[in-house]
């Protein structure tokens, strides 16, 4: 059984939402590697208080204590200006998503308001065909304009004929020098002056080259393909008057059944969805952004991250473990080695935590990556109006599942490729009017002669209704 539209749309918003939670549990978990290593930090920075102090035992551990206050401010008011931004920013993002919900609604009814209408309007156009194949006026015009086709097209087959035929004869006989001079002296006409000799020489001439049967053969491929041009010109004209009384006939219908205003208000729905369309776009637009904005936060190597660590650099410029681990060994004791080794010890460590650290964010930019390609996925498919109830696809389309193994943009590429497939538009009365009118009046208009002009001349009558269209709009 097809799939409707709107269902298969509700799972990619479903598939949507589902990944943005993935990247908040992902940040989540970002956040506790976070906080081990706050405690691997504090823990190096009491192993390092310590060493100071026995390498230092001639300073007070007062003085120890005011070198670290004066630098944990600093670090203290940079996480402080980090943790505000993340805290607007998820503020943002909670009032952007909810827009973006509020726009998914309005679609969603705005999209049921006009299949309504068009459904509507394709009724109103079947009882508007209905009536006009019922009125001996309009069968007649129908009859007329069906026959002024088939003259027209056997007048323009013609026409192409004598007209390569020309195209493909005429250089011949221009080619001819005996034949042109007869031509240019106007030989075999009353305005040919020449007497005596030359009269009979051209006489020979003309005789000689057939010029009588020649110069006939030249006037009809010359002259034919602008009188028939002339000819058609006028037959055209007589359809244009047979179709504007059509027109009129089918204009006074549409008004007895309220056509022209169903039209105007599917237009003004179609209008209505179009801008719908874009302040939901815009607004998914938005929540990626401030989205992308938070991952980059959780990012270890963020600009409030990397001003953290060039100030704790700074404050441990003088005691780095390299320096520290030479100097250990240069003293007989082994007080300074058992910290150094601890020392070590912590910072394999956070080692380990920044492999950790950066396989999460490995992990939270894929998903961010999915996530988007997800949200690029419903714009195209809203956009190409899929999620409309008209729009069906096959039921080979598993789409829960194929959202389900969504790992990668590669694989949203892969979908999008499935569900375009397995697409198809559910009939509709004017879809099976035909594939070339593009406005509903003109539907209406085609199909009625159809029908009016019966099986014989249905064709011919559809094709002059299309002609005449080409010509004046609808």
């Amino acid at each position: 059984m097809p799939l409707p539209g709107p269902h298969v749309y509700r799972q990619i918003v479903s598939a949507y939402d589902e990944t943005a939670a993935r990247i908040e549990r992902l940040r989540s978990e970002m956040g506790q590697v976070e906080q081990q290593r706050e405690q691997l930090e504090d823990d190096r920075n009491q192993t390092l208080s310590k060493l100071a102090e026995h390498y230092l035992p001639d300073l007070s551990p007062e003085s120890v204590q005011q070198t670290w206050v004066n630098v944990r401010p600093t670090i203290r008011e940079i996480l402080l200006r980090k943790e505000n931004r993340v805290r607007e920013l998820n503020e943002q993002l909670s009032d952007e998503d909810r827009i973006r919900r509020h726009l998914e609604d309005d679609l969603q009814r705005v999209n049921e308001r006009l299949d309504e209408a068009e459904t509507r309007q394709h009724d109103i156009a079947k009882q508007v065909e209905d009536y006009l194949a019922g009125q001996t006026e309009f069968v007649d015009l129908s009859n007329r304009a069906a026959q002024a086709e088939i003259a027209l097209q056997r007048a323009e087959s013609n026409l192409d004929e004598i007209s390569q035929d020309a195209a493909r004869k005429l250089p011949a006989y221009n080619e001819c020098k005996l034949f042109s001079y007869l031509k240019d002296r106007n030989f075999g006409t009353s305005e040919y002056t020449h007497r005596g000799f030359t009269r009979r020489m051209d006489r020979m001439l003309a005789k000689y080259v057939g010029y009588n049967e020649a110069k006939r053969n030249f006037d009809y491929l010359t002259n034919t393909p602008a009188a028939m041009r002339t000819i058609i010109a006028e037959d055209r004209m007589a359809l244009g008057t047979v179709v504007m009384e059509i027109q009129d006939s089918r204009d006074a219908a549409a008004k007895k059944f309220g056509l022209m205003d169903q039209v105007k208000t599917v237009e003004s729905l179609t209008k209505e969805r179009e801008t719908a369309l874009a302040a939901l776009d815009s607004a998914a637009t938005d929540c990626e952004s401030t989205m992308a904005e938070l991952n980059e936060l959780e990012n270890p190597r963020c600009e409030y991250y990397r001003e953290a660590i060039n100030v704790f650099r700074k404050m441990l410029s003088d005691t780095h473990s390299s320096d520290l681990r030479h100097a250990a060994r240069q003293t007989p004791e082994i007080t300074d080695d058992q910290i150094v080794a601890s020392l070590r010890g912590i910072e394999s460590q956070l080692d380990r935590n920044d492999l950790t650290t950066s396989r999460h964010h490995d992990a939270l930019r894929q998903a961010a990556e999915v996530h988007q390609a997800v949200g690029r996925l419903a714009q195209r498919f809203r956009a190409s109006g899929y999620d409309r109830s008209r729009c069906q696809f096959s039921d080979a389309l598993d789409i829960g599942s194929s959202l389900d193994r969504v790992r990668s943009v590669h694989d949203v590429d892969d979908l999008w490729r499935a569900i375009r497939r397995n697409q198809s538009w559910g009939p509709t009365t004017m879809d099976k009017i035909t594939n070339v009118a593009t406005h509903p009046m003109t539907q209406v208009m085609i199909n009625a002669m159809a029908h009016a002009a019966g099986a014989a001349m249905s064709e011919q009558a559809r094709r002059a209704g299309r002609r005449a269209n080409r010509r004046n709009g609808w």
